[in-house]
């Protein structure tokens, strides 16, 4: 008859040997004990340890592991009832599964014949051949634990230790984002040695990596490797062509220890700090994620700045000040861009001084853009610096994003667009393959366009898009929806015009808007539309 064995197991932290005399003293002459009478008892199997990223977990990693989602520096356990691990008891062996109930499970158990102590040994997985090349949906591991000094009145806890070094590639650069694969070269196999990783007449060749972003925000590709030596010229790839990794880095490879290979991809990328966001220029790229509370000045040259979750947010001044050149924004996920609503911060939330130019673009109309002018401010363009005193804006152009532009109020008698000018002069507003949502200021006897300029009509070109136009209101709107401004007793607007440009293949969706303030509070934000019925928000 086979009989099963069922053994609750100790879970946690435990890496001490669990000493409880579980059995009478045997009788008899000598070490020899009676077959059957004494079972091998496992107390414990290590599950939760420190992590550590140099070694990687070394001292004690988890069996059926997956990595740890908060950086992947260490294992955690993934109980599902399915885990198997082998044990050796002198020459004997057995298979136990871990069940999801915490209890070892084996049919065959193994047991004491010797009152002397023994080294009891362990391992995972219990397949004989180990296959690393693809492990793009799940990293590979082989774990050994090893009990020294085991005695038969003892339990023991099986603490599991990694055989194999986990390499992580950490891409950064313009054309990081490009990766479609990254591969390491080294063993596609081995024979899984009662734990240890054999690889005799095993064939190398490139093993497929897992694309993995970590709580902590890490992206990464990472696999497990077989130890030994590295060719650095020869040991990563991404998208099929070999990068050289730095003079530097080991050659020799350790089981139970982590590599992190940081690699450019295109061209280097720089954080934007509060130390370097004040002279932006040249022909560099520059990123920023997170909160931020420092004006970003591009004062030449055409660099690109790469918004990737970002959320700038200043007291004074535009959030992003164009005062030269041709820069790039390139917009990644959520970002929101606001300048100071108070009376007293008269700016745009991206200025783009006259003679310069802007380009907004993202990857598709999934990137989002929010931007906010200060008073007398369009959210995108030129903002007043005094009584009709304008500052003229460059070209804008925005494509394959979707943006939210919104102007706050007036103060000097000037009437700021959503994007565009408060005043006459603006250069080419260019649209293209975006989805935008544009609201502008107005009051009882002003009002400004959505998209143009308060006293002419700038070139404007959109393409492929759909346009959100809310003309400014206060009950009755004289602007245009798209084009210029007007007033009570002179222009009254009401009509979509685009001066020496066009606009094809687009829908645009035409309503009114109002932000009401004063001193005390801010009402907030009341749509109208086209028939000035009010739109909830």
């Amino acid at each position: 008859m086979i009989r099963k064995a069922i053994m609750p197991i100790i879970p946690a932290a435990a890496l001490l040997l669990l000493a409880a005399c579980t059995q009478d003293e045997p009788g008899g002459q000598g070490n020899e004990l009676p077959y059957g009478e004494y079972p091998l008892q496992i107390g414990g199997v290590t599950l939760d340890v420190e992590s550590s990223a140099e070694p990687w977990s070394a001292e004690g990693p988890q069996t059926r592991v997956a990595e740890d989602n908060t950086d992947g520096k260490s294992s955690v356990w993934q109980w599902d009832g399915s885990e198997m691990i082998g044990v050796r008891l002198g020459n004997e062996t057995a298979t136990y599964t871990l069940n999801a109930d915490k209890n070892l499970i084996t049919y065959r158990q193994l047991y004491w014949t010797s009152t002397a102590p023994a080294t009891v040994t362990a391992w995972y997985p219990t397949d004989e051949t180990v296959n690393l090349s693809d492990q793009s949906n799940g990293l590979v591991y082989v774990l050994k634990a090893t009990a020294e000094n085991a005695t038969y009145n003892n339990e023991i806890t099986l603490g599991f230790k990694h055989q194999l070094a986990k390499v992580r590639v950490v891409l950064n650069g313009t054309q990081a984002g490009l990766a479609q694969s990254v591969e390491v070269y080294g063993y596609t196999t081995c024979t899984n040695n009662e734990g240890a990783p054999v690889t005799d007449n095993a064939q190398q060749d490139w093993l497929k990596m897992k694309n993995t972003t970590y709580a902590d925000g890490t992206e990464c590709w990472e696999a497990n490797v077989v130890s030994g030596n590295i060719t650095l010229d020869n040991f990563v790839r991404i998208n099929g062509q070999t990068a050289t990794i730095n003079d530097g880095f080991p050659t020799t490879l350790e089981a139970a220890k982590m590599y992190t290979i940081d690699l450019t991809v295109g061209k280097a990328i720089t954080e934007i700090t509060a130390e370097n966001c004040s002279n932006i220029k040249g022909d560099g790229h520059y990123r920023l994620s997170g909160g931020f509370g420092n004006t970003i000045t591009v004062i030449g040259g055409n660099p690109t700045i790469y918004l990737e979750g970002a959320s700038i947010n200043v007291g004074d001044g535009p959030a992003i000040n164009i005062t030269g050149g041709t820069p790039t924004i390139h917009v990644t996920g959520e970002n929101t861009i606001k300048a100071n609503e108070s009376l007293s911060n008269r700016s745009s939330g991206i200025y783009v001084a006259q003679g310069s130019s802007v380009t907004i673009e993202g990857n598709g109309t999934d990137d989002v853009l929010r931007v906010t002018g200060g008073a007398d401010g369009a959210a995108i363009g030129g903002y007043s610096t005094g009584y009709n005193q304008h500052t003229n804006c460059g070209d804008i152009t925005i494509s394959n994003v979707t943006v939210y532009a919104e102007t706050y109020s007036n103060y000097y008698n000037s009437y700021a667009p959503g994007i565009g000018s408060t005043g006459n002069a603006c250069g080419t507003i260019t649209i293209t393959n975006a989805i935008v949502h544009a609201r502008s200021f107005g009051d009882s006897d002003y009002s400004a366009p959505a998209i143009g300029a308060y006293e002419s009509v700038p070139k404007i070109v959109i393409t492929g898009s759909e346009i959100h136009a809310y003309r400014g209101s206060y009950g009755t709107s004289y602007a245009d929806y798209i084009g210029q401004g007007g007033n009570s007793y002179g222009y009254h607007g009401g009509d979509i015009q685009c001066g020496t440009g066009s606009i094809t293949n687009t829908t645009v969706y035409k309503g009114a808007y109002n932000c009401r303030y004063d001193t005390s509070s801010n009402e907030g934000s009341v749509y109208y539309d086209e028939e000035g019925n009010e739109i909830p928000q």
